[in-house]
């Protein structure tokens, strides 16, 4: 059950009805259930599975928060937790690589001889739905919990709140404990949040159901089969990707954002205009920026950040990135990836820091070039995202660099429209005291607005599918 499908539709207008009908009192507790009851529609044995991770994660916090092993603790618990189901396949891959055991290099042949030691037909190790996202908070709120100032007392209800709060379990945006503590005592919904939080949650089926699933068909066919398309076509995919991508994610995360108004939180800004950067920093800083703050907060800073040198600055990058990539997929592509970023990172941080310059100081021109140049090798490093393997990487961007001859990528008029879309919400995002409809206006909108999400949700299949960034 996703967000752009009716019967989500019919799940929120009953919770949202019981839920402001009901003593404020209770609320979180209606939450808890109606979370639990949307996780459980992925699987009954996923549900099982986080209610047993809470839990433990509860008593650890509960019972030895005041132990100095308790962060080490908590955040082993949850590695070991994603590990297991979500690298198992890759570790048991990586050592039959190592000792040439060709039994453990194939998911199949893993999972017949795991049949067979457990006496289990067809078993497998399935990855939880948002395994990653709710890994993300525990690790936070265990590592918080030594700051100054932060509430030691928490209930296990309110563990549960934090971790079900259905908004943010497909693909956040990733909470802190001290961003929504508050907002589970007294939730308020005023006349002006629930115009905001409808028109969030229109703007993100907009992007999601309409703009991402007309595009997704232009590009899939060289998903599929990128050998036959020819240099050109691979990189007006790498470039359309990167547009897709911005419209499934940061769609899913605008209604999460207008769910979470309609039910009395504020949530996290989890994009703010990224393609209007104005360098590789800058775009990582306006991209995911809660997966950003995070590994800021949690995995670079803590390896020393930009306090131990530049060289130990550039090796925190790469650690960190690299560690970022293997968090978005089990896979060579991603960790390939996490490094490439981190080497952008790397340099760029090294030409600001020794003043070095390689284009000349010419107004617009060089700031052009600059754009460009960063849209273009970011774009190409998106090939590791959409393609099925390394080598099928590695041969598309060498196609790309080396124009080789192929099929052309049909349906190009659709794209640029699109991307004048992509401009469109930009500028709402980047300048919104600027470019937003005064209050009055939307408020008289909405009921046609109401038919426009009906007729979306109802009509468009396309917008049915899985969100990319959901697999995390």
């Amino acid at each position: 059950m996703n967000f752009t499908s009716i019967e989500f539709l019919l799940f929120f207008l009953v919770l949202y009805l019981v839920y402001w009908n009901i003593p404020e009192k209770s609320r979180k507790y209606l939450l808890i259930v109606g979370s639990a009851f949307f996780y459980s529609v992925f699987s009954l044995n996923f549900l099982f599975h986080l209610i047993l991770v809470v839990l433990a994660n509860w008593v650890l916090f509960r019972y030895f928060r005041e132990k100095s092993w308790y962060v080490k603790g908590a955040v082993i618990l949850n590695l070991l937790n994603l590990g297991l189901f979500k690298y198992f396949y890759l570790l048991l891959e990586f050592l039959g690589f190592i000792f040439s055991i060709h039994a453990l290099q194939e998911k199949p042949a893993i999972d017949a001889k795991l049949s067979g030691l457990f006496g289990i037909a067809g078993f497998e190790v399935v990855l939880p739905a948002t395994i990653s996202y709710y890994t993300f908070q525990l690790i936070s709120l265990a590592v918080d919990s030594k700051r100054d100032g932060f509430q030691k007392d928490i209930s296990l209800f309110r563990f549960f709140s934090f971790i079900f709060f259905f908004p943010v379990m497909i693909a956040g945006p990733i909470l802190r404990y001290d961003q929504v503590n508050d907002q589970f005592d007294c939730p308020s919904l005023t006349p002006s949040k629930l115009i905001d939080g409808l028109w969030l949650f229109l703007r993100g089926l907009v992007k999601k159901g309409l703009l991402s699933a007309a595009l997704l068909p232009l590009i899939a066919p060289a998903f599929l089969a990128p050998k036959d398309y020819s240099g050109h076509a691979l990189l007006l995919t790498c470039l359309l990707f990167a547009v897709n991508l911005y419209f499934d994610f940061s769609g899913l995360t605008d209604m999460a954002r207008g769910l979470g108004k309609l039910l009395g939180f504020d949530l996290p800004e989890n994009f703010k205009a990224p393609f209007f950067f104005q360098s590789f920093g800058d775009l990582w800083r306006r991209w995911h920026l809660t997966f950003s703050f995070w590994i800021r907060d949690y995995i670079y800073i803590p390896l020393g950040g930009s306090r131990k040198g530049e060289l130990r600055t550039a090796i925190n990058f790469l650690v960190t990135f690299m560690l970022g990539g293997l968090w978005h997929g089990a896979s060579l592509n991603f960790l390939f990836w996490g490094l490439l970023t981190g080497i952008y990172l790397s340099l760029e941080r090294l030409f600001e820091i020794q003043n070095w310059k390689i284009l000349p100081e010419i107004p617009y021109l060089k700031p052009a070039i600059r754009y460009l140049f960063v849209l273009l090798v970011y774009s190409i490093s998106w090939t590791f995202f959409f393609t099925p393997d390394f080598s099928s990487a590695i041969f598309s961007i060498g196609g790309i660099l080396t124009f080789r001859n192929g099929l052309s990528l049909p349906g190009l008029e659709t794209g640029f429209y699109l991307v004048f879309f992509l401009f469109l919400f930009h500028v709402a995002e980047e300048w919104p005291e600027r470019f937003s409809v005064p209050e009055k206006w939307r408020a008289r909108l909405l009921p046609i607005l109401g038919f426009v999400i009906l007729f979306i949700m109802v009509g468009m299949n396309a917008g049915n599918a899985d969100f990319f960034y959901s697999r995390f």
